[in-house]
Parts: structure tokens; C-alpha cells; sequence
């Protein structure tokens, strides 16, 4: 499945809508400079490698360091704690399913 990586805060309002539609969302949030973040971004991208692209779910990728700002925009909007690396993924309302970081 593809991932989309998410860079500003104009690339998060697109990746949104696909909520609209009835999509559920993931974000993965990682650092380049972290060696827990680098592992674990190696058995997310596997695991969404084997999913099938017809399902109702959408995958982003942001760089906490690079897009810092959105990261930080993202914990906020979704009143969730910034952590890296952490995914969230969200109901079709935009609503948090479930998130999680290295330290749970």
C-alpha cells in the first residue's frame, strides 16, 4: 500500500479528506535521527507493504524533524501527546481509534 508522506500543513488538510470518503487514517510519526524510530519504520512500511489497496484505510509518513511544525500541528488537532515514533489512527470522523508510541 502506498504512504503518503505528509510535509506542511496543506499536505495534512489533503490527506484529511480522504476521511470524508470513508477512510479510516494512519499517521507514523518517526525521526530520522532516532535508531528505535529507524526500526520501527522498517516494520511499518513491511506491514504496509502487505496490505491490499482496496481497503478503506490511508497511510501517511511524517518526519518529525523536517516537518516539525506539522507534527506538532497533528498532536495538537488531534489532542494526542507528541511522541515519535507513534502511530494514530483515525475513525472516518477524524476521531483517534488508537495511538501508540515506542514507550507502550
Amino acid at each position: 500500500m502506498k504512504i503518503v508522506k505528509l510535509k506542511n500543513i496543506n499536505d495534512w488538510e489533503e490527506f484529511k479528506k480522504e476521511a470524508f470518503v470513508g477512510n479510516e487514517l494512519i499517521i507514523f510519526k518517526f525521526s530520522p535521527v532516532c535508531g528505535a524510530s529507524l526500526y520501527i519504520d522498517t516494520i511499518f512500511q513491511k506491514w504496509a507493504d502487505g496490505l491490499e489497496d482496496s481497503n478503506r484505510l490511508k497511510i501517511s509518513k511524517v518526519n518529525v524533524i523536517t516537518a516539525k511544525k506539522l507534527s506538532r500541528q497533528i498532536a495538537a488537532e488531534l489532542n494526542v501527546i507528541h511522541e515519535s515514533p507513534q502511530v494514530i489512527w483515525l475513525k472516518t470522523n477524524l476521531s483517534v481509534k488508537w495511538d501508540a508510541s515506542h514507550y507502550e
